[in-house]
């Protein structure tokens, strides 16, 4: 029923609804009336009418992407570009980049909250490309928590192209949206543009398109170590020396931090490797930054079109699969795309997936390693603590599997932590029960640069009621030359709190003896690659004069002096025949589960 008010003419809305009320002697026949007003209702079913006429009127195109990428809505001008559809898996909508926005640009909304836009060319037929203006803005829900990425996309291709001021105006803002501020070179969104715009005008018959993805070897250390002002003087200097290096035949861009691309149209791979080994090699003559000499390394990835993939972002990548190749097999080279490292990659995010679960699940187990007198093998000094892990679905995971993938996603420190309590853990035991084992535990150097590690490893300690000499923490030596100022003052502090400091892999880097004064180092471990070379029946060769050398420093210097990876009585024979103190390999025990480790000592 409709109400009317004399006083202005309004009509207002009700529902009514009428029920007899209980008869009674007096006021029998008598019902009541219940009215409902509906004029709030037919207000908002007017709003929600009218946006729905806007939204389908209008010829800018209105979209919504879920925080997957997916597209979820798309009004009536929307879909007619989409050919009718109104859903887009994030692979479908790639296609659709340059008329709706790219999913980076739905993540920047994601990560800013807040606007942004961008230009973007779509093409709707072969012979005709359109521009269009990217709006996208956070949707949020009444907590105020974002729950999609809406946007607009306004065809500007008639208004551009009346206006000469206006289109160079939208073609400065495209060009300063896809340019790396600090290195002048393309952005990541302004890299794929480009490649995907010379993807489609190659020659068919043609040599193809190389792709290459750089990345600076040990960048974070140079960065930590020595500031990010001098950081980005090195990724500045860096990117004029590609530039100039490479020439206009390349096209360069920052992916972003110390990563580069490039690609070379109309190239084989065998073409692009050769100007990448020039490159290389330039690239490691010392650059001049602040009065500070700087020697870069450079690790690379290639894949190339159409042999390793058809699209930009797979061929992108394929050559991030090389590239992480190259980094896992000694770094400072380039590696090629081949289909088995596809498999790889597959492993590498599976076991990354269930190491961070592990970390959470405590899944983790140690295992020990002796070490052994050399001169009488029977008595056992101690034992190196040796990570091992089994997970339900993949099984056992190696160490050398796990831990660079820690150390290259920052889980380094969750990592050394939960060796360190499981250490702990077992040495308290060991200590409650009257046994006196020295334990050697690998930590990365990485772990050395942070503010936790020395309160931590104290704080274990003292609540475990653990003598600080019964534990030695090892770094490599590798890893040793990464140390900044606060990981040398993090291990002086540990040993000056009694912790024992040991020298890993000892021979297979390049420190100097300044290293090993100012750390007071207990130990040097000779690293397996020289002992398994011993060969006492060879005169006095190479790893024998490497060998007797490190013995001779570590005398000179009162160090213990532990070799590593000994097999044979021949090798075991070399060692004590030449003054070293203790080993450590198979031919005496394999690293043990507790219970065997025990029986072998006698607790």
């Amino acid at each position: 029923m409709h109400v009317g008010r004399p006083r202005d003419g309004v009509y207002l809305s009700y529902d009514a609804h009428l029920a007899r009320l209980p008869a009674c002697s007096e006021e029998d026949g008598r019902v009541h009336m219940l009215l409902v007003d509906r004029h709030s209702d037919d207000r908002q079913e007017h709003e929600r009418h009218c946006h729905q006429m806007l939204s389908e009127s209008t010829s800018t195109l209105i979209h919504a992407f879920d925080l997957t990428g997916n597209l979820i809505f798309a009004n009536r001008a929307a879909s007619a570009y989409l050919d009718g559809a109104e859903t887009l898996s994030v692979e479908q909508r790639r296609a659709f980049d340059g008329l709706l926005g790219s999913r980076a640009l739905d993540i920047e909304v994601l990560i800013a909250g807040k606007p942004t836009s961008n230009q973007g060319r779509h093409a709707t037929a072969p012979d005709d490309r359109r521009s269009f203006l990217i709006q996208k803005f956070p949707l949020r829900d009444d907590s105020g928590k974002i729950v999609a990425v809406g946007g607009t996309s306004t065809d500007v291709s008639t208004l551009m192209a009346g206006h000469s001021d206006l289109h160079a105006a939208f073609s400065l803002a495209n060009d300063l949206a896809n340019r790396d501020p600090l290195t002048g070179l393309a952005n990541r969104p302004g890299f794929l543009e480009r490649l995907r715009d010379a993807l489609s005008r190659l020659d068919p018959m043609g040599k193809g398109l190389a792709l290459g993805f750089l990345d600076i070897d040990a960048f974070k250390d140079i960065n930590d170590g020595m500031g990010h002002e001098i950081g980005d003087a090195i990724l500045s200097a860096f990117a004029q020396r590609l530039e100039d290096i490479m020439g206009e035949r390349a096209c360069l861009g920052r992916f972003g931090g110390d990563e580069f691309l490039f690609f070379i149209a109309d190239s084989t791979p065998e073409e692009a490797e050769r100007l990448l080994q020039r490159t290389l090699g330039d690239i490691r003559s010392p650059y001049e930054v602040a009065g500070t000499r700087v020697l870069l390394t450079c690790s690379a990835g290639l894949s190339h079109y159409p042999r390793d993939a058809e699209r930009a972002e797979d061929l992108l990548r394929a050559a991030d699969m090389a590239l992480y190749s190259a980094k896992s097999n000694g770094r400072d080279r380039i590696s090629h795309f081949k289909e088995s490292l596809r498999f790889t990659s597959e492993r590498r995010l599976l076991v990354f997936s269930a190491l961070r679960k592990a970390l959470c699940e405590d899944s983790f187990r140690l295992v020990f390693q002796p070490k052994f007198d050399i001169s009488d093998r029977r008595r056992i000094i101690g034992a190196e603590a040796l990570l091992r892990w089994r997970d339900p679905q993949l099984g056992d995971i190696s160490p050398a599997e796990f831990v660079p993938l820690a150390e290259a996603n920052g889980l380094h420190n969750a990592l050394d932590l939960r060796v360190l309590k499981l250490f702990a853990r077992q040495q308290g035991d060991w200590v409650r029960r009257g046994l006196r084992v020295p334990v050697s535990v690998n930590i990365s150097a990485r772990s050395l640069q942070g503010t936790e590690l020395v309160p931590s490893v104290l704080a274990l300690l003292d609540y475990h009621e653990i003598p600080p000499e019964l534990l030695l923490l090892e770094i490599t030596e590798t890893g040793l030359m990464n140390c900044t100022g606060e990981a040398t003052r993090n291990l002086a502090d540990l040993a000056d709190a009694g912790v024992r400091i040991s020298i890993d892999d000892f021979g297979t880097g390049y420190s100097s003896l300044a290293y090993l004064q100012k750390l007071h180092p207990s130990e040097l471990k000779i690293d397996r690659s020289f002992i398994a070379h011993l060969d006492p029946g060879d005169g006095d060769g190479a790893s024998e004069r490497i060998v007797r050398a490190m013995l001779a420093l570590a005398e000179s210097l009162q160090l213990s002096t532990v070799a590593e990876g000994i097999e044979t009585e021949e090798q075991l024979a070399w060692l004590a025949e030449n003054g070293c103190e203790f080993g450590q390999g198979f031919l005496v025990s394999p690293g043990l589960e507790i219970a065997a480790f025990e029986a072998l000592i006698g607790a």
